[in-house]
């Protein structure tokens, strides 16, 4: 039990942090201009991916294998939508 417990922390401090990598990269080319409210909507994605694989498709090495994966391109997916979709807004007049 402790060592399930001990694993499942490991997988989901994983996917916290390939869902973190997209933001910092966002934030890197946009010179920290990702927007600090993107990070726990990028991080939960990678999560919530990464959980999806083993509980939907596979669970086995390739399922976690893929899980990674899918923890790293949710969170560029939603963000490269994120950025499309981007609005500017207007400047203030004085």
């Amino acid at each position: 039990m402790l060592f399930s417990l001990i694993f499942i922390t490991l997988y989901v401090l994983g996917w916290l942090a390939l869902g973190f990598l997209p933001w910092l990269l966002l934030s890197v080319i946009t010179r920290g201009n990702a927007g600090l409210r993107y990070l726990p909507l990028s991080m939960l994605t990678g999560v919530v991916g990464g959980l999806a694989v083993p509980l939907l498709f596979r669970d086995d090495g390739l399922g976690l294998i893929l899980s990674f994966v899918v923890a790293f391109a949710l969170p560029t997916l939603v963000l490269v939508i994120q950025r499309a979709t981007h609005r500017p807004q207007a400047e203030l007049r004085r």
